[in-house]
């Protein structure tokens, strides 16, 4: 079994276990079973056809974007903001002034970067099969997982929601990614940037064996990062640390 595997098989277990023994008003039964639903196809990966192990990791990020969320109460949506929240919008207060302003056609290119966030993994992945074969997915696959899940974790502890948009333009693009976002995300925000973070750690991995391909998601990743900070589906805080997370992830990888 690849490390991969294992640290996904950790990371669901914990939130399995969250999700039965933690406190009442957080125990779910849809994370048990995501949780142990992951854990199994995890597990038996190693029996599985090669093409299958390595196309895997595709529901693992999505499960493991999910658990966290699925272990946070319902009502936690409609109580006044934590501290940690409260904390991210001071910074914001303070960060966002010193940011230069978007022009609405730069904007509209950047909503198009975020939206493209959600294809850009299993292209990511495409092209590292194609370039560097089997043998480089793996690694590929653990510098996004590791961006990913290290984004994810930390929800049921620091949880906020998006910054206030109030008196922000709405683009036809931004309605679009807000749409999208009603209805494939779980409305919390992720600390740090989960977008940023596996947008980023994508690009980078695809540098390893493709540069034109990597220079071609880094631009994407880049539009991404802007996009979430001028649109304001992250605080900027979240967005610089989605960078580093990702950075961090080739690092280690």
């Amino acid at each position: 079994m690849r490390a991969l595997e294992w640290i996904v098989i950790v990371y669901s277990a914990v939130f399995g276990l969250l999700a039965t023994v933690g406190p009442r008003r957080a125990r779910s039964s849809k994370a048990l079973v995501v949780s142990i639903v992951t854990i199994a196809i995890a597990a038996l990966a190693p029996r599985a056809p090669l093409f299958l192990r390595l196309l895997a990791p595709n529901f693992y990020l999505v499960a493991g974007y999910w658990l966290p969320a699925l272990v946070v109460p319902k009502s936690a949506a409609g109580l006044a903001s934590s501290p940690f929240e409260r904390w991210l919008a001071h910074t914001d207060a303070r960060l966002r002034p010193g940011l230069p302003a978007v022009p609405a056609p730069i904007a509209t290119l950047t909503e198009t970067a975020y939206l493209l966030c959600y294809p850009v993994v299993p292209v990511s992945l495409a092209l590292v099969w194609l370039a560097g074969g089997t043998d480089a997915v793996p690694r590929f696959w653990m510098t996004v997982l590791l961006s990913g899940l290290a984004c994810y974790a930390s929800l049921p502890w620091l949880l906020s929601r998006p910054p206030d948009r109030t008196g922000l333009h709405t683009l036809a693009l931004r309605r679009v990614n807000r749409f999208v976002l009603a209805r494939v995300s779980h409305s919390w925000t992720t600390f740090p940037s989960g977008h940023v973070a596996v947008s980023w750690a994508a690009a980078l991995a695809v540098s390893r064996v493709s540069l034109a391909g990597g220079l071609l998601l880094a631009a994407i990743a880049l539009g991404v990062t802007v996009g979430a900070a001028a649109g304001r589906y992250h605080y900027v805080v979240d967005v610089l640390l989605g960078v580093v997370v990702a950075v961090a992830a080739l690092v280690i990888t």
